[in-house]
């Protein structure tokens, strides 16, 4: 059965999701288990949430409004932009998809980082892209100028995740917007903002801000992280009415559900909620940076994210591995920070937790 793929779809790496709590559970018999794997918000939604879901299982037997519209609606006073520069997408991944699919065509280029979020090589492997992944400074840290140097007369379409996953980095303004201004015209900018939420860098700028630096410029925001609405896998992109209108050529129809678009919504108009979380999220992160580094251990420095990458100088998978017996999962990352976790930012208690089995994982030598 070797030929029933495609071969571009063969040679592909699936994405590794974190592992769930139920499978640690199935898997070891740990009840107790704390999750700091997949950057989720630990505080979950707003209650207004919750209780806009409830309204509208009343509707679950109709379909939902296949535009969004109430939804955009909101985005676009949001935002203060047009209702007609909004795409919904089922979590930004399926956006990252979609704009691959839409904008670029067999044998033309793309640019991303690496190491940053594997979603941007595999929708580039989909549409049988030629793709640059452009080394990060250390494994860390943007260039500019390396991302500029990897443009070719093909390039279509180049990736940022700002802040990045999974190192925290984040570009700067003003090196954010000499890039916008430099690329070709032709380059259509994907800026993936699924972390701006948590951003206190005084340098840091939304592409939001940027706009006026370039046309073809699409801004990725999600539901996922800042908002706690993962389950519910509601992404946007702001860019162009061009850009929206080609996206939409191909969107599946209803491919943001009423509970998503509802919740959502109400998420938008509890800001309190919203800030409330994400200030103890800041508040946590620093915490947490902190205590790694009094242990002895490097981390990667000044994450703009809810999460933090840490050295831990030796094979990352098998500290993993042993903390996964201490009820305790991370994310243990691939080459070339395979000596690395990242460990998302929880709750004070989860926090502590995840320190205490570390140290105990470290200090009996088990890797």
């Amino acid at each position: 059965m070797s030929d029933l793929a495609a071969p571009h779809i063969l040679a592909l790496t699936a994405y590794e999701p974190g592992k769930p709590e139920e499978e640690l559970t199935r898997e070891l018999g740990i009840d107790d288990v704390v999750k700091l794997a997949s950057n989720e918000n630990p505080y979950g939604p707003s209650p207004k949430c919750i209780e806009a879901i409830s309204g509208a299982t009343l509707a679950l037997h109709r379909y939902p409004d296949p535009q969004g519209h109430a939804l955009r609606q909101a985005l676009a006073g949001h935002h203060d932009v047009p209702i007609e520069e909004l795409c919904l997408g089922n979590g930004s991944n399926e956006l990252i998809d979609l704009i691959c699919r839409v904008t670029a065509s067999r044998g033309e280029h793309a640019v991303f980082g690496h190491p940053s979020f594997p979603c941007y090589r595999i929708a580039s492997v989909a549409q049988e892209l030629d793709f640059t992944a452009v080394p990060l400074r250390d494994h860390l840290h943007w260039n500019v100028d390396d991302l500029l140097g990897a443009v070719t007369p093909k390039t279509k379409l180049l990736f940022i995740s700002n802040p990045n996953n999974p190192t925290g980095s984040y570009i700067a303004r003003g090196e954010l917007e000499r890039l916008l201004r430099a690329l070709p015209e032709r380059v259509l900018a994907v800026v993936d903002e699924a972390y701006f939420e948590y951003v206190d860098a005084e340098d840091f700028a939304p592409a939001t801000e940027l706009r006026n630096a370039r046309a073809r410029l699409a801004i990725l925001r999600t539901f996922s992280k800042a908002y706690g609405l993962a389950a519910l896998r509601v992404g946007y992109v702001i860019g162009t009415p061009e850009l929206i209108t080609a996206l939409n050529r191909l969107r599946a129809p209803f491919n943001v559900g009423t509970a998503g678009q509802v919740a959502a919504q109400a998420a938008l108009a509890d800001e309190a909620h919203l800030r409330t979380g994400v200030e103890a999220t800041v508040r946590e992160r620093h915490k947490l940076a902190d205590a790694l580094e009094t242990a002895g251990l490097h981390v990667a420095p000044r994450s703009q994210a809810n999460f933090v990458l840490v050295d831990l100088r030796r094979p990352g998978r098998a500290v993993y591995e042993a903390l996964l017996h201490e009820g305790v999962i991370v994310r243990p990352m691939p080459a070339p920070l395979e000596s690395s976790i990242r460990v998302t930012v929880g709750k004070p208690e989860e926090n502590e937790r995840f320190l205490r089995s570390l140290e105990r994982v470290l200090r009996q030598s088990r890797v």
